[in-house]
């Protein structure tokens, strides 16, 4: 009988090794492991966050992996869940392109927090980050975007599979065990998007609970624990109950031979995915146009239904997560402050500031029927003027995105920034330079000493 869908993903995910993946492919992996390290760090001094990490410390137990910054030891189910906390906590995570979910955030903290646990090379750790980006990004791909329209998360439903497949790679789990595995990962598999309407830090904690679903699942699996091994594609499965429409088809196409983790999308801005291009694309008419605040009469933008919904009529932000998904405050603060920093949108005073509420509700926001599938991120804009005039723009492709991307170069000065909150430049500069040779590293735990702020040289 041929394999069925879940059964073709756990071949693939147990069966795919280093030497599969070309090197573009390896070299993605490594830019994912440092983004993903540098938004950790940031992440890790934001109070929403610690109230993760305040959470795991207070329920102790083994001291098996690292928390990044803080140092402290605790079960590597806690360490993955802070951490990823952490890697998603403050907006500037990668994101599927065109699919959704977080890819990196899934991965790597499950990644580091087994590395030290189960002992690794950086080549198993390269190879286990690749192969669940692939699986998480397929199976986004394959519901998307129904399954956002019915309010699910991306990432809460996709995460624990992304998650589940590392941990099952660094735990040895055999192809049996792994199809189990994404049985398991199915009963975790959750999260809505009610906080893009009404706002609510819950969704930081999306990706913790994501990652250590995931190793739970992985755990339970090699412990002899069944799932159904019709998971994806069953009556009650993954693409029927979060989705009304699907293709299954995307899921195993060119399975081993096209790598879904080429497809990651890097955040410029801290803030969500879909506005990511709307500030790009404003910020450029102001520099072309020289425009000022005060001569803005009204902003028309046009983009996806998806991104419409995901954060377009929130106007009035009543905490940081509801300003970082605001299209509108987002718009209001580059043409106030020519910044997008994640300092404006944690200052509580411009959410209610008279000026930039005004700027912002001059914003009018509607669904473009063009923008779907790889345009799904586009942006069409004009920028009506007091004095008459009309100035127009239109961006295909969002900076960081595959379709756009930006140098490693500026991914480096992305990383460096956002360590530069917890370590000091000499520490940054050896954290660069042990992912990038990490493929050559025996012990990829010899990593997590650096992320440790009390570990300055």
């Amino acid at each position: 009988m041929e394999m069925g869908v879940t059964e073709k993903l756990a071949a693939h995910a147990t069966n795919v090794r280093y030497e599969d993946m070309p090197q573009e492919v390896i070299e993605k992996a490594k830019d994912c492991l440092l983004d993903q390290i540098g938004v950790e760090l940031v992440g890790s001094t934001l109070d929403w966050n610690k109230i993760a990490y305040r959470y795991v410390v207070d329920m102790g137990g083994r001291a098996e992996s690292t928390i990044v910054n803080y140092g402290t030891k605790a079960p590597a189910l806690d360490v993955a869940f802070v951490n990823a906390t952490f890697g998603q906590g403050c907006e500037l995570d990668d994101v599927g392109f065109a699919a959704g979910g977080h890819l990196s955030a899934a991965t790597v903290p499950v990644g580091l927090a087994l590395s030290e646990k189960e002992g690794v090379s950086g080549k198993e750790l390269l190879s286990a980050i690749v192969a669940g980006c692939d699986v998480m990004y397929r199976l986004l791909l394959a519901v998307r975007p129904s399954s956002g329209k019915r309010g699910f998360h991306s990432h809460g439903i996709g995460g624990p599979f992304g998650a589940m497949v590392v941990a099952g790679r660094l735990l040895g789990l055999n192809r049996e065990q792994m199809l189990h595995a994404f049985g398991i990962a199915g009963s975790h598999s959750a999260g809505t998007m009610e906080y893009d309407q009404t706002g609510g830090e819950i969704k930081r904690v999306h990706a913790g609970i994501a990652a250590r679903g995931g190793i739970q699942a992985a755990m339970l699996a090699r412990l002899g624990l069944t799932g159904p091994p019709t998971i994806i594609e069953g009556k009650r499965g993954f693409c029927r109950v979060f989705a009304d429409q699907y293709d299954m088809d995307v899921i195993t196409r060119d399975l081993g031979a096209d790598f879904k983790i080429m497809r990651i999308w890097f955040k410029m801005y801290p803030c969500v995915a879909t506005v990511q291009g709307v500030i790009d694309t404003l910020a450029s008419l102001i520099e072309k146009h020289k425009i000022r605040a005060e001569e803005v009469e009204e902003i028309k933008v046009g983009i996806s239904e998806t991104s419409l919904s995901h954060g377009g009529a929130i106007y009035e932000p009543r905490d940081v997560a509801s300003a970082q998904f605001s299209l509108p405050f987002s718009l209001a603060l580059r043409l106030l402050k020519n910044n997008n920093d994640l300092s404006l949108y944690m200052d509580s005073k411009l959410w209610t500031d008279p000026q930039v509420l005004a700027l912002a509700r001059k914003v009018k926001s509607y669904a473009d029927p063009k923008a779907k599938g790889d345009q799904n991120y586009n942006t069409t804009m004009e920028i009506k003027l007091v004095d008459g005039r009309s100035v127009k723009a239109f961006q295909e492709y969002p900076p960081g995105s595959p379709l756009n991307p930006v140098s490693r170069d500026e991914l480096r000065k992305k990383f460096k920034k956002l360590a530069a909150a917890v370590m000091p430049d000499n520490r940054i500069e050896e954290i660069i330079a042990m992912v990038e040779r990490i493929d050559q590293v025996d012990d990829a735990a010899k990593l997590v000493p650096l992320l440790i702020q009390s570990q300055r040289s």
